[in-house]
C-alpha cells in the first residue's frame, strides 16, 4: 500500500499561450506540433435551436462537450482528443496544430455545402445536415471564418460546436 499511481500525479508546465476565446484557453504544446485546449471553468460551449424562426441557445454540459468531440471526429475526421480534466472541472484536450490562414466566409460556406450541410441561419453561423438512415440532424454552430484554417490541402474546422437534433 502507500504507492501512488504515476498517471494521477498533478503536473505543472509553463506553456506558450496562443489564444483565448469564449470557451477555451489555447496553449502550444511542447514540441509545437499540437495545441492544448483548456475549457474555461464551467464553460462547455452552447447549442442552438429555433423557436418561431428565432435562434435560442442553451449551455452545454461536459457530456455534451464530449459528444460534440466525437461527432466532429466522425463528421470531419478532425477533432480535439480529450486527455484529462482539472480539479476545477475544465476539460483538457490535445489537438494537432494546423498551420494556415483564416478562410473567407465564402470559402467556409462552400466547404460546408460540399460536406452536405445547409444553412439554418447563415447570419448566426448555424448549419445543419440530415443524418443518413437516422431520424436526426447534425447541427453546427459558430461556423465562422476564425474557427477554420485554410491549408494547401483544404479547409480544416478547428473549433466548431456540434450537436444532434431529433427530427
Amino acid at each position: 500500500m502507500g504507492a501512488k499511481c504515476e498517471h494521477t500525479a498533478e503536473r505543472s508546465a509553463s506553456l506558450a499561450r496562443l489564444d483565448e476565446g469564449s470557451e477555451h484557453i489555447v496553449y502550444l504544446a511542447p514540441g509545437g506540433k499540437e495545441v492544448i485546449k483548456l475549457t474555461k471553468p464551467g464553460v462547455y460551449g452552447d447549442s442552438y435551436y429555433l423557436v418561431d424562426g428565432r435562434v435560442h441557445q442553451r449551455c452545454s454540459t461536459p457530456c455534451d462537450y464530449m459528444i460534440r468531440l466525437a461527432m466532429l471526429k466522425l463528421t470531419f475526421g478532425f477533432a480535439p482528443n480529450p486527455v484529462g480534466i482539472t480539479k476545477a472541472g475544465q476539460v483538457v484536450t490535445l489537438q494537432r496544430f494546423v498551420e494556415g490562414e483564416p478562410p473567407t466566409s465564402g470559402e467556409v460556406d462552400e466547404f460546408l455545402l460540399l460536406a452536405r450541410f445547409e444553412p439554418v441561419k447563415r447570419s448566426c453561423w448555424l448549419w445543419k445536415k440530415k443524418v443518413p438512415n437516422n431520424d436526426a440532424e447534425y447541427w453546427i454552430g459558430d461556423a465562422r471564418e476564425d474557427n477554420f484554417v485554410k491549408t494547401p490541402h483544404g479547409i480544416v474546422p478547428i473549433d466548431l460546436r456540434m450537436w444532434g437534433v431529433p427530427t
